[in-house]
């Protein structure tokens, strides 16, 4: 028994410590009206503001995905949204740490877009889609 004491252990590391696979774990469809992010990432003084984190009515089409990034023990590293603004190029902007989503849902008769809101491992980010 104590010599397969070390094996055990040695597999048990491997086991720990081994790669996460990069996949999605859960996926949701919801149709909104607005969605904001809280709070807003700070900015150099000099940088322009490229980066859209309030989706209100007027500009909640460009919205395309919300991303939730977690870590392989299910903590919450950052958000990855993608949009597509006027100017036609799609943007994928990860914003690192706590940050809170407020989601108007619609109502009905009300102008709304479906948006995917998808929970993703921190190995997924990487992937342009």
């Amino acid at each position: 028994m104590k010599k397969y004491l070390p094996i055990m252990a040695l597999l048990g590391l491997l086991i720990f410590f081994s790669p996460v696979k990069a996949e999605v774990l859960s996926v949701e469809e919801k149709e909104i009206y607005a969605l904001y992010i809280v709070p807003a990432p700070k900015t150099f003084p000099t940088e322009l503001g490229y980066i859209i984190t309030n989706f209100g009515p007027g500009n909640i089409n460009f919205l395309e995905r919300i991303d939730i990034i977690v870590d392989r023990e299910g903590r919450v590293q950052g958000l990855k949204i993608v949009y597509t603004p006027p100017d036609g190029f799609k943007r994928h902007v990860f914003l690192a740490g706590n940050r809170s989503l407020v989601v108007q849902e619609a109502r009905p008769g009300s102008l709304k877009k479906k948006i995917l809101f998808r929970v993703v491992t921190s190995d997924e980010v990487n992937k342009l889609e």
